[in-house]
């Protein structure tokens, strides 16, 4: 059963002002201060350290910097639903990281000093837990009186029921449930307690139409991949995805603990492009491609001058390539081969061992043709880390063979990725290929990039 979608209609605003005594508690503070609150809260450590000790310590402002950026990046990749003290351990583990790292600065330039660093780190954990616990419960009221985020619900069954029922309760989520998707209910609408709006095929344009922020999955009768199809297109329209994982009912715990008044939920991070993160990872290619340009210039330089000898010019092969979103471009690498036929160089799957050197045999063995990638990046073509970009004619003949291996152009090309330092480059399979690819996208963070690349410099140093 289908209902004919009404357009969402903006609430117009009361020309009438409430008594003073009336306005809700905590009004006053903006939209969005609680968290910035929350961030900067760690750095606070460095002027009280340096009033308890009255001097300026460098591993304690290592500290307070080093355990800021940590917790930064875990707040602004996660949200939470109920407004209580979250995380614990997540907050304990990052203190002490942090710790970790300010003691190995410390010890490298011999400066700081250890025993009041120690102090700061184990006075830390208590006083984030107290601020934190501050901050949720201002975050709690103000949710209550704030106007409720508009809600979709996936599932036409007893899990969506209850979901439904709950936050129909319980104004602390500060969700409310504007209609049903399902490809076949089991409840009518009146039984589910809200509108039954359409299939799964229908999410996104609802999620569009009926301006929902937030998408509650409690189960549902439609088949795993017309889900995953659907939730990813809900999640580029901007909508904050939550699931109810199945068989909960053994017991779960997710990393963040979440739950709708004990129904466990899942949040699924919001694609890569539309983090706040993502805006530092162009600056943090920039960043190491220069470095890597400028210490690696004596070893390009040689190698240049070693194909010029071997094969003459050009130097460099330019092969087509795509990249996100199915663009093409350039991409750069050193000769290691004897020129072809254009048709061979862009059908040929396996290296042509007939028309290899033996000075490409080595630069092959230890990747090191592919150093003139570092331009592509540069130029904006490529990214550091990111699935490897193949050529148009294997990227039409392995999207009709592997169902998702479209779905790897989400992202920018990379000069090496999570593929590829668990040994699936070459002639490996496709379909693993594709799966490590996939999950390097839906789990993308800047500190899984840096992870990578170390791994990618000793993967080089196998040969084959």
């Amino acid at each position: 059963m289908t209902l004919e979608l009404e357009p969402y209609v903006e609430p117009r605003a009361h020309a009438e002002v409430r008594p003073e005594s009336s306005r809700p508690p905590f009004a006053w503070v903006p939209r969005g201060a609680v968290l910035v609150t929350e961030l900067l809260s760690p750095l606070l450590v460095i002027p009280a350290a340096d009033l308890m000790t009255g001097r300026t310590d460098l591993s304690v402002v290592v500290f307070g910097v080093a355990l800021f950026a940590l917790l930064a990046s875990w707040r602004l990749s996660h949200q939470r639903l109920s407004s209580r003290i979250n995380a614990t351990g997540t907050l304990f583990r990052r203190v002490w990281l942090s710790y970790a790292v300010a003691s190995a600065v410390s010890v490298i330039i011999d400066e700081g000093h250890m025993r009041t660093l120690l102090g700061v780190a184990v006075a830390t954990v208590p006083l984030l837990m107290v601020s934190e616990a501050a901050l949720l419960a201002v975050e709690r009221l103000k949710r209550r009186r704030r106007p409720k985020k508009r809600t979709l619900v996936v599932g036409g069954g007893v899990i969506a029921r209850r979901a439904i029922s709950v936050l129909a309760s319980h104004g602390e989520y500060g969700l409310q449930v504007v209609g049903v998707v399902d490809d076949d209910a089991k409840f009518t609408p009146a039984e589910l307690g809200a509108t039954l709006l359409g299939g799964l095929s229908d999410l996104p344009e609802l999620v569009r139409k009926m301006k929902a922020e937030v998408v509650v999955v409690a189960y549902s009768s439609g088949d795993q991949k017309s889900m995953v199809g659907a939730l990813r297109d809900a999640m580029a329209e901007g909508a904050s995805v939550w699931v109810v994982p199945r068989l909960f009912e053994l017991g779960w715990k997710g990393s963040s603990g979440e739950h709708i008044w004990g129904l466990p939920v899942v949040y699924l991070r919001s694609p890569a492009l539309l983090r706040p993160q993502w805006a530092l990872k162009r600056v943090f290619d920039l960043i190491l491609t220069w470095i890597g340009v400028l210490v690696l210039s004596p070893l390009l330089l040689l190698i240049s001058a070693a194909v010029y000898l071997d094969l003459g010019r050009p130097i460099l092969h330019r092969q087509r390539r795509i990249t996100r979103e199915g663009r093409p471009f350039e991409l750069l690498k050193f000769r290691t081969m004897r020129v072809a036929e254009h048709k061979v160089e862009t059908t040929e799957w396996a290296a042509d061992e007939d028309r290899m050197t033996r000075l490409g045999g080595f630069l092959r063995a230890f990747s090191l043709d592919e150093l003139p990638q570092l331009l592509n990046i540069l130029k904006g073509e490529m990214s550091l880390v990111g699935p490897r970009p193949e050529r148009p004619h294997f990227v039409n003949v392995f999207s009709d063979l592997y169902p998702e291996y479209s779905s790897r152009h989400r992202l920018p090309a990379g000069l090496t990725g999570w593929a590829q330092i668990h040994g699936l480059r070459g002639d490996t399979s496709i379909e693993e290929r594709t799966a490590f690819d996939n999950y390097y996208i839906e789990n993308w963070s800047l500190s899984k990039d840096l992870r990578i690349l170390a791994r990618t410099v000793f993967a080089c140093f196998r040969y084959r």
